[in-house]
């Protein structure tokens, strides 16, 4: 199995939409199992976003949760598998 990864869209950073009660990148509401990147110490880490009582938060491929706030900076991710 081979993983192809693909960045869709330029950086931005995570808006709380009261509105909404949802996250926001670049204009953009997100979804529960949407793919973004978040920088984290230089690094860029993907997940999916998830939500529980606590809030929302990445679930990254290992099954880590990392709390999402407003600033973070991010960006959508397209998660690829091949078979």
């Amino acid at each position: 199995m081979v993983n192809k990864n693909k960045v869709s869209a330029p950086t931005g950073n995570l808006v709380h939409n009261h509105e909404h009660k949802q996250l926001e990148l670049n204009g953009r509401l997100l979804q529960l199992g949407d793919w973004i990147e978040i920088r984290i110490f230089g690094n860029w880490v993907p997940g999916k976003i998830a939500v529980d009582t606590s809030g929302w938060y990445l679930l990254t491929p290992d099954q880590i949760g990392i709390r999402l706030s407003t600033g973070m900076t991010a960006r959508l991710y397209e998660f690829i598998v091949d078979y």
